[in-house]
């Protein structure tokens, strides 16, 4: 990506919702404005960050996260994964557990799946558990993105099993000032699925 600057916040060090947003906040400079980029759990991040910090920011894009919150039916799942990490009986790395996250065209690339599995076994439970917990549930972020006065950039997987192409597709319907991007063939591991497709996106969202 041709990016002058880039600053990663490094989500892996907080173990809060405050945490992270302070993560954020430190990488930003005074009076400046950021284009913000957040995937999955790190576009909760993002939009909760924008909707603090308006002034700060020049555009948002959000890729593989529905800002309506969580459904039911999410939540449950994951106070069941809390239970099952909290007692040991849960690993990131379980082959079913990766499938959920990578295309089919991916299961066996060691590149996709394999780093998706590596990235649990280096995090580990105690971080995954933290993560889990400090964004469930999740503010319905709609309203307030709709109301930043930038761009707001909405990328989907077209087979993300994670968050359903539908639900990005509403959330653009009610977002006035936002696009849509659909990359096709891709799951929710869309940066390590089609890196190349999703470099030349980012490119175009903070190049307009």
């Amino acid at each position: 990506m041709n990016i002058a600057q880039r600053r990663y916040v490094p989500l892996q060090w907080a173990a809060s919702i405050e945490d992270m947003l302070a993560l954020t906040s430190d990488r930003v400079l005074d009076g400046e404005k950021v284009h913000l980029i957040g995937y999955s759990m790190g576009g909760y991040v993002s939009a909760l960050w924008a909707a603090e910090h308006a002034n700060n920011v020049a555009s948002v894009t959000l890729i593989g996260y529905a800002a309506q919150g969580l459904s039911d039916k999410e939540i449950s799942r994951r106070k069941q994964m809390i239970t099952m990490l909290s007692k040991g009986q849960f690993t990131p790395n379980n082959p079913a557990y990766v499938s959920r996250f990578v295309h089919p065209n991916y299961i066996n690339n060691d590149d996709v799946a394999g780093v998706v599995m590596s990235m649990g076994e280096d995090l580990g439970k105690n971080t995954l558990l933290a993560h889990t917990q400090a964004t469930t549930p999740r503010e319905n972020m709609l309203s307030k993105l709709a109301s930043l006065q930038v761009p707001v950039n909405i990328i989907a997987a077209e087979q993300d099993q994670m968050v359903s192409l539908k639900a990005l597709q509403n959330m653009a319907a009610s977002i006035p000032n936002s696009t849509l991007q659909v990359v096709a063939n891709s799951g929710h591991m869309l940066p390590l699925e089609q890196p190349e497709t999703l470099a030349e996106l980012l490119n175009n969202c903070i190049n307009v």
